[in-house]
């Protein structure tokens, strides 16, 4: 499983990351436009990411507007596949914005920080990413 983790916190990176790497190769970035980068080469070149997590306040460019060129990408690039998995990550006082990018940007999910290593496999699990023994 291929899976992008962006966010500027770079504690909140290497978290996700070790609760992912057991599942396959972790991608991390600190910033939006870095995150889109990465999305957009990996869609162009066929080997798109199994699952994004995408912190909503970051610099350069923020989530919400990483969200909306990422499924802009997708329907570029493969316009009849499936959505790739992308799931926001947000601070408990701005889960406002999180459901705001649910609704209206196309996340898949959203997570609330601190993300405990459990809520984050019960979202891959509903996500069909991981089955249900695993955790």
């Amino acid at each position: 499983m291929k899976i992008l983790i962006a966010d500027d916190e770079l504690h909140n990176r290497k978290l996700l990351r070790d609760y992912l790497k057991s599942f396959g190769q972790c991608d991390m970035t600190s910033d939006g436009k870095a995150a889109l980068e990465l999305f957009v080469t990996d869609l162009e070149d066929g080997e798109p990411y199994d699952i994004v997590f995408l912190d909503i306040i970051m610099p350069v460019m923020d989530g919400q507007k990483t969200l909306g060129r990422m499924r802009a990408a997708e329907k570029r690039v493969q316009p009849t596949a499936k959505e790739i998995p992308i799931i926001m990550v947000t601070g408990m006082d701005s889960s406002l914005q999180a459901m705001e990018a649910y609704f209206k940007g196309g996340c898949s999910d959203y997570l609330t920080k601190p993300v405990t290593r459990q809520l984050l496999l019960e979202k891959m699990r509903k996500l069909k990413l991981i089955p249900d023994e695993e955790g």
